[in-house]
C-alpha cells in the first residue's frame, strides 16, 4: 500500500507543520540591567511586553545593536530570528540564528531553530547535525525530537521517525501535530491500524487539524473506505473552502 501524506513545512510538502521557534525570555534580572535608553526595546524583544512580531523584530534590532551582555545579545538575535521564522521569512531568520550561535555555540534553541530552517531548505544533513546537537544539550525538548523525526521521514527512515515522534509525544503528550505526524510514519510503514489510531487521537485533541483530516482521508481512501474519507475531506473544506488537496481528493473519489 502506498499513501501520500500531505502537510506544510515552510511551503514544502511534509507530514505535518514543522514546529516553529518561540520567543526566548532571558532572566528578568539580567534583562533589567539594560540601559534605561533601550529598556522599552528590551521589554518587547524579550517578551516582557506583548507585541506583534513586526514590533518584536524592530525591538530586537535595537538590542543587537546595543552594548549589552553577550548572552542577552544572543537571545536578541534568536528572538528576532524566531519572529522571522514564524512570519515565514527563512532567509532573514537564518543569519540571526547563525549570529546567536557565533556568540553562544551551545545555544540549544538556536541550534534547533537553525536546524528547522535547514530542513525547510532541503539541507537534511545540516539539519540533522544541528538538531542532534540540540538534543544532546536539551534532551527534554519535544520540538527537537519532533523535528528530527521529520528529517528522518524526509530521509525515508520511517522507523527512526516513529521512535523520535514517540519520544516527542512522551515529552509533550498533548501535541496533536506530533500524533498526526507519527500517524504518517506508521502509514508509510504499512501499519494502517496504528496510523489511524494516531490520526484519530490527533483529531480528538484538535478537530480542526487540517493535516490530520487530510492524512486520514487519504489513508481511508487508499484502503477503500470512501465514505469515511469523503467525510474527512468535506470537513477540511468546511474549515478551508479553497483547500486544493481536499478538492482533488473528493474529485478522485467521485460519487460512488
Amino acid at each position: 500500500m502506498s499513501v501520500t501524506f500531505r502537510g506544510r513545512v515552510f511551503h514544502s510538502m511534509a507530514v505535518v507543520v514543522l514546529s516553529g521557534a518561540s520567543v526566548l525570555m532571558p532572566d528578568v534580572a539580567a534583562a533589567a540591567k539594560a540601559p534605561a535608553s533601550i529598556q522599552a526595546s528590551a521589554d518587547v524583544c524579550f517578551g516582557k511586553t506583548s507585541s506583534a512580531l513586526t514590533d518584536l523584530i524592530k525591538a530586537c534590532g535595537v538590542m543587537v545593536g546595543a552594548n549589552i551582555k553577550p548572552d542577552l545579545k544572543a537571545a536578541a538575535y534568536y528572538n528576532r530570528g524566531a519572529a522571522y521564522l514564524n512570519l515565514g521569512n527563512n532567509a532573514k531568520a537564518m543569519p540571526d540564528f547563525d549570529a546567536a550561535l557565533k556568540i553562544m555555540p551551545d545555544f540549544a534553541r538556536a541550534l534547533q531553530a537553525r536546524g528547522s530552517v535547514h530542513l525547510a531548505n532541503g539541507k537534511l544533513d545540516a539539519a540533522l547535525k544541528d538538531i542532534d546537537r540540540a538534543i544532546v544539550l536539551d534532551p527534554k525538548s519535544s520540538v527537537a525530537f519532533n523535528n528530527r523525526a521529520l528529517i528522518q521521514m524526509r530521509k525515508g527512515d520511517h522507523k527512526a521517525a516513529v521512535a523520535d515522534f514517540t519520544k516527542s509525544i512522551e515529552l509533550d503528550p498533548k501535541d496533536a501535530s506530533a500524533h498526526a505526524a507519527r500517524g504518517g510514519a506508521f502509514a508509510a510503514l504499512g501499519e494502517k491500524a496504528r496510523a489511524l489510531e494516531d490520526l484519530g487521537r490527533a483529531l480528538d485533541m484538535d478537530p480542526k487539524l487540517i493535516v490530520a483530516l487530510i492524512n486520514r482521508g487519504v489513508l481511508l481512501a487508499a484502503t477503500g473506505e470512501k465514505d469515511k474519507a469523503r467525510s474527512d475531506f468535506e470537513a477540511v473544506l468546511s474549515l478551508d473552502p479553497g483547500n486544493a488537496v481536499a478538492k482533488a481528493q473528493l474529485s478522485s473519489l467521485g460519487n460512488s
